[in-house]
């Protein structure tokens, strides 16, 4: 631990700074000289923490009013949250944690290090649920969400639904990955598997996807990976290019295209980039894009940097196929992006509602008649999914929903028809959202 617990600070000193967790851990592995077991321990702490953040963070704020911890600076604030595990989750001794954890403290105040871990050490678990009397409140403390998501989402599905999904916002989903057959094919994959005994099964639903059951090597490490031969994706993300059933001749455009999974998968579908425009914002979106673009082997595609929701004005023709898959909430993916929940905020979900009703208004001007729009989100909240479906469906009568094929997740009803839902305590997946919208003759 001696070694691990300066990476397990630095790490929630970057994440803390915006960072997002996989891609903070990546980079500290890849400078560090770890073992397998260290590794993991590494990940352990930094998801943990993250996942149960606010529980943490009472207990530090009720152990005293002598300081703020929005004020205390990024790294004593992380160093508290380290603590605060080892002490209250793991029950470590506080002479323990004092010895590992002393020589990182920067001073706050005239408060000494143990003196705080001490009030922390004395505070109880039912100090924390004191004046939390309404069962989200309580609930946000047992499941580790801003109070508002719980009310939301029992506002959506009612209590017993609720208490069913959010135990599974506390658990890594099953690790996917899709043969990429721009470069290999599934017979060779499944026997380099079997030879480095890298236990998987096949997902029947969905066509060169992989469910890995058991792996002595991250699957980021092996040599397939590496080059290009497989991609790590998410069985409901992986289901998506399937609902779009990309043809060779058609001309399709995927409109938030960056990292490029989705893109690629569309690619390999067809047999070839040909016919595809790929679409993203900025510089760094759009050369990421690229690079993945070129490591998956989908050549040939049409890639341009712009706003998706002005592209209409700088193009003269229109598409066969749209893939929509816009910025989101992500609420879908909490279980494997815990720092997510903590940074959203109300403000942002209604940002994020009017952003993706702009792009699928831009969409459907360059729907071509008898053209479909795929909409998917890897969101939860029916704001960013059947509620914008059903205005957009009020709003433009040209368009009309048809079945998703292939249907991993619920069919559910809505006014204009069904739409494809996948939760993650029932699918083993991801949350996600998806929705075939036909444009009439």
């Amino acid at each position: 631990m001696n070694k691990i617990a300066p990476l397990i600070l630095s790490a929630l000193e970057t994440i803390e700074k915006g960072k997002s967790i996989r891609v903070t851990l990546r980079a500290i592995i890849e400078d560090t000289n770890i073992t397998k077991e260290e590794e993991s321990m590494l990940y352990y702490y930094v998801f943990e923490i993250y996942r149960k953040l606010n529980f943490i963070d009472l207990y530090i704020k009720n152990s005293s009013s002598s300081y703020s911890l929005k004020k205390i600076g990024v790294e004593n604030r992380s160093l508290l949250r380290l603590s605060t595990h080892l002490l209250k989750i793991d029950l470590k001794s506080l002479p323990d944690v004092l010895e590992l954890l002393q020589d990182y403290y920067y001073q706050i105040g005239n408060l000494e290090f143990s003196t705080i871990l001490n009030s922390i050490k004395d505070t109880s678990e039912e100090q924390l649920y004191e004046n939390r009397d309404d069962l989200a409140s309580k609930l946000s403390l047992q499941f580790y969400l801003p109070t508002w998501i719980i009310r939301r989402f029992i506002d959506q599905w009612g209590e017993k639904f609720t208490l069913e999904l959010l135990p599974s916002l506390l658990k890594n989903p099953p690790l996917y990955i899709r043969v990429n057959t721009l470069k290999s094919n599934l017979d060779k994959i499944e026997g380099s598997f079997n030879s480095q005994n890298i236990e998987y099964t096949k997902v029947e639903e969905v066509e060169n996807l992989l469910k890995i059951i058991k792996s002595p090597i991250p699957i980021p490490r092996i040599k397939e990976y590496i080059e290009g031969d497989i991609v790590i994706q998410q069985k409901a993300s992986a289901a998506v290019s399937l609902v779009l059933n990309p043809q060779e001749d058609e001309r399709i455009l995927d409109m938030c295209a960056s990292p490029g999974g989705k893109t690629a998968h569309i690619a390999a579908l067809i047999g070839s980039g040909k016919g595809i425009t790929a679409v993203d914002l900025n510089d760094e979106r759009t050369r990421v894009l690229k690079q993945r673009l070129q490591l998956l082997g989908a050549h040939d595609i049409t890639v341009i940097k712009t706003d998706a929701r002005e592209l209409y004005n700088k193009i003269d023709y229109t598409f066969d196929k749209i893939l929509l898959d816009p910025p989101c909430s992500g609420s879908g993916t909490y279980s494997s992006r815990p720092e997510n929940r903590w940074r959203l905020k109300q403000r942002d979900l209604r940002w994020y509602v009017n952003l993706q009703k702009e792009l699928l208004q831009s969409a459907a001007r360059l729907t071509k008649e008898n053209g479909c729009i795929i909409y998917s989100t890897c969101s939860l909240f029916h704001d960013e999914n059947s509620d914008i479906i059903t205005s957009f469906l009020q709003d433009n009568e040209n368009f009309f929903l048809e079945k998703t094929n292939p249907n991993i997740g619920f069919q559910t009803k809505i006014e204009a028809g069904n739409v494809q839902e996948v939760f993650p305590h029932l699918h083993e997946t991801e949350g996600f959202f998806i929705v075939k919208i036909k444009r009439r003759k």
